[in-house]
């Protein structure tokens, strides 16, 4: 018998990351079948694992920021931790394609493309996203890829390519875990939902997924501002969903429930963990806190679980 007793027949993961050192096709498999889950989207991260060493100005301003956090900070150290989760995270779309391929009825793949590199970059991986012929979405990082969304001259053609396939796009949203938690660092507040609004308004027939429930951060106070910016979006537009990943233990708190509830309402949650890179949490984990949130009613709990995702994805 499995360890998660479950009445819920379906339940998508919505954001699951493959990444080499942590994961194989197997051993996320085995995750998924210990806590019931039927499939899981796999994204690929499109990330410059040398960009630190090739851009100096970019280099520069984190130094600069960090700086500005504490004196007593040794950036070249920040850098080098930098650099290695960089390193470790880049998800190349073909490793997503190969195990969308292995387990086509577990897996869902979202390519990337990164739009710090230049145009003709972005173009020709899009091509290749598209040639792929399985991927089904498209993710986006600002934190990881250093772009800030207001400034990017990329993502127009990134929006026009997911309109014209009519693919969703997912998009961090909140600091990342380690480094990016320093919050005097541009490159982390250049993923405030707030900076999407515009891109969001002219491509309003565009599918997007915020992460996070639009923000979080691991070692930092919850900051409200990011919840109600991408609340707002959400309520004045029906093709944005928000996903629970690293943040499921939001949907205990009464307010943020209460909120959700009069504003976008739960037919735009759709349920995600963040497998593998939240510390102290896994699929079975994420899913029992939804599963036994007595807040939560039971229709809430189904159209997290699956129903709002098989509408995004349209699944039979």
């Amino acid at each position: 018998m499995n360890s998660v007793e479950s009445n819920f027949r379906e339940v998508i993961d919505t954001h699951v990351h493959p990444i080499r050192s942590l994961t194989t096709g197997e051993s996320l498999i085995t995750e998924m079948k210990k806590a019931q889950i039927s499939k899981v989207v796999l994204l690929a991260l499109d990330l410059d694992p040398d960009i630190l060493d090739t851009d100096p100005k970019l280099k520069e301003e984190i130094t600069y920021d960090l700086l500005s956090y504490s004196l007593f900070l040794d950036p070249s150290k920040i850098l080098d931790a930098m650099k290695n989760i960089l390193k470790m995270g880049n998800t190349p779309n073909k490793h997503v394609v190969n195990l969308v391929k292995q387990h086509p009825d577990k897996f869902i793949g979202f390519g990337s493309v990164n739009p710090s590199k230049d145009s003709h970059y972005v173009k020709t991986t899009l091509q290749e996203i598209s040639d792929f012929g399985v991927l089904q979405g498209i993710k986006l990082i600002p934190t990881l890829q250093f772009f800030h969304p207001k400034k990017n001259k990329n993502l127009k053609s990134i929006f026009k390519f997911a309109k014209r396939k009519d693919w969703p796009i997912l998009i961090h949203s909140g600091r990342d875990p380690g480094p990016w938690e320093i919050h005097t660092l541009r490159c982390v507040n250049n993923s405030h939902p707030k900076y999407w609004s515009k891109v969001i308004k002219k491509f309003s027939r565009n599918k997007i997924i915020f992460a996070h429930l639009g923000g979080y951060g691991v070692n930092s106070t919850y900051d409200d501002t990011w919840f109600e910016e991408v609340l707002r979006m959400t309520k004045d537009n029906p093709q944005i969903y928000l996903d629970t990943s690293a943040v499921t233990y939001h949907l205990e708190n009464q307010r943020i429930v209460s909120r959700i509830r009069e504003t976008c309402g739960f037919e735009r949650i759709i349920f995600g963990t963040d497998t593998p890179v939240v510390q102290g949490t896994s699929m079975e984990h994420s899913k029992r806190v939804i599963e036994r949130n007595p807040i939560l009613s039971r229709e809430e709990k189904t159209l997290i679980f699956s129903k709002n995702a098989e509408q995004l994805f349209q699944l039979s």
